[in-house]
């Protein structure tokens, strides 16, 4: 538990973001790109941006910042983004496929901000963003929890390829791969909340199956569980789940 956030009040003028260790992640990139391994590879930065500035600054506080302290916000927003921007200078040229970004901006029943806010605070980061690893040739890949479809259109304009994780239990997915999937590929799709935890395998089974006509339709899918899978997961579901996955090899 966080007893006190590190910007306790809405001043960024004494606090510098840790430099980027240009050095570590290089080596990592080296043995993450050299492994041996033939497969799509992503390189991460994991609280991109909302959750980055949530978690300097509380919770409650920046969503108090939204409306308060709007030039706060936008300083503390744009150092992030170009911390972000010089950890994608790093990666993009290795043999990565492309980048994932993690920032959940939803939850069950839609967004933690209106989706006028997330357009004028985010959008712009993220366009940036995004653009620089167009320029070099690779794919974008957003993961945000929740209900998001409000600004899906926006992530499309932006230049997401693809969208993860894609919760069933949130999603009509007919109508998601309708609507977005010549624009999208989708990477989730098989709940780690509503399904694996209490279905039995052969429901598992043909769960998975049918989730993959659905997204699979034309191409356009990672098929995968919406999260990490849980203790609480059997370990016949989670072998169901592999023999689906391995029928549509």
């Amino acid at each position: 538990m966080v007893d006190k956030p590190i910007l306790s009040t809405a001043d960024i003028s004494g606090y510098t973001l840790p430099t980027v260790n240009r050095k570590r992640l290089r080596q990592g990139l080296d043995k993450y790109c050299h492994d041996g391994i033939d497969a799509y590879k992503f390189a991460k930065i994991n609280f991109t941006l909302f959750e980055r500035a949530w978690s300097l600054r509380g919770f409650q506080n920046i969503l108090m910042d939204f409306i308060l302290e709007k030039r706060f916000l936008y300083k503390l927003l744009d150092k992030i983004t170009q911390r972000n921007l010089e950890i994608i200078e790093i990666a993009v040229p290795y043999d990565i496929d492309g980048m994932y970004f993690g920032d959940d901006f939803g939850q069950q029943t839609g967004m933690l901000m209106s989706p006028d806010m997330w357009r004028e605070y985010f959008k712009p980061h993220y366009k940036e963003m995004f653009q620089r690893v167009k320029d070099a040739g690779k794919d974008v890949c957003l993961h945000s929890c929740g209900k998001i479809d409000e600004i899906i259109p926006d992530l499309i304009e932006t230049g997401l390829d693809i969208y993860q994780t894609v919760q069933p239990e949130i999603y009509d997915l007919k109508m998601l791969k309708k609507e977005y999937g010549k624009d999208l590929t989708f990477y989730g799709g098989i709940s780690t909340q509503r399904d694996l935890p209490h279905k039995a395998p052969n429901e598992i089974y043909d769960l998975i199956k049918n989730t993959m006509k659905i997204f699979g339709d034309s191409g356009g899918y990672i098929c995968a569980p919406t999260h990490r899978v849980t203790n609480d997961v059997p370990i016949e579901n989670i072998m169901a789940m592999i023999d689906a996955f391995k029928s549509q090899e």
